[in-house]
């Protein structure tokens, strides 16, 4: 079976939801701030930003930088019963299975007394936090005043809705981090660092300043849906390589195969 050279330049750019570390501004930025606010003495912390500019990699990232430094949890998926929840926050703290709590007030009580001088406060990293039920988000907030936890909420900013607005969020937090979409040199920088960090180095140089863009006119600056046009690019070359290979060019891109990217995946209305 035939292979293209652009297999591996589209396998780069699968949307996964998890995005390969490269350090842009505004996530060094952010990365910054967050690490500040979970130093400091502070119960909740919310993080926000639109979805795809990457808030999920830096929790993961920090979680990683950070836990065996600190007393720190990740969890990366939403929970909506109460007591799941708490199963797997007293098994990620203590490394250990979880007794049968009847609820909160079992499970604060129990934790209280298990948590000597030795135990500095638990940081929990919480992803996806506007899937929780309110009534599971009380508790939380209610579980940062005992002094043995800090939440760092991270929620999804949507046009619908401004995510500052909701009462639970808005009610006690101590400081709020924003990660933005990405500025058109940000974007330029993803993608050429994308190729060096697989090793594809020789690619570099088919994207020019007229593709980078259009990429950012087609993208917003998001790194979700570069991800998303770029993996569509490379198979639309991938397409022509194998069936129709006269019309690629490897050591030039013609802009109208980033069109037919933008096309198909309804970025561009026809």
């Amino acid at each position: 079976m035939n292979k293209s050279e652009y297999t591996g330049l589209k396998d780069i750019f699968v949307d996964s939801g998890v995005f390969d570390y490269i350090n842009l501004d505004k996530s060094s930025v952010a990365y910054e701030k967050l690490t500040q606010a979970i130093d400091k003495p502070l119960k909740l912390i919310l993080f926000f930003g639109r979805p795809g500019t990457g808030k999920t990699f830096l929790l993961q990232k920090i979680y990683n930088d950070f836990k065996k430094k600190k007393n720190i949890v990740f969890f990366p998926r939403p929970y909506f019963n109460e007591l799941e929840f708490l199963k797997a926050l007293y098994n990620a703290v203590f490394q250990e299975d979880s007794p049968k709590f009847s609820g909160y007030d079992q499970f604060l009580s129990t934790v209280i007394k298990k948590m000597d001088k030795k135990y500095e406060a638990v940081t929990v990293l919480i992803d996806e936090s506007q899937l929780y039920p309110n009534e599971l988000i009380e508790k939380i907030r209610l579980m940062a005043d005992s002094r043995k936890f800090k939440f760092l909420f991270t929620v999804h900013k949507t046009d619908e809705e401004d995510v500052l607005a909701k009462d639970y969020f808005q009610t006690r937090i101590w400081e709020t981090i924003e990660l933005k979409n990405s500025s058109y040199n940000e974007i330029k920088t993803y993608i050429e660092k994308k190729l060096i960090f697989h090793n594809k180095f020789e690619y570099i140089s088919l994207f020019k300043e007229k593709h980078f863009k259009i990429v950012m006119k087609l993208t917003n600056g998001n790194l979700r849906t570069v991800n998303k046009l770029l993996f569509k690019l490379f198979e639309i070359l991938e397409h022509y390589d194998l069936t129709s290979p006269s019309k690629v060019n490897p050591r030039s891109l013609n802009i109208k195969f980033l069109i037919m990217a933008g096309i198909s995946q309804g970025m561009i209305n026809v």
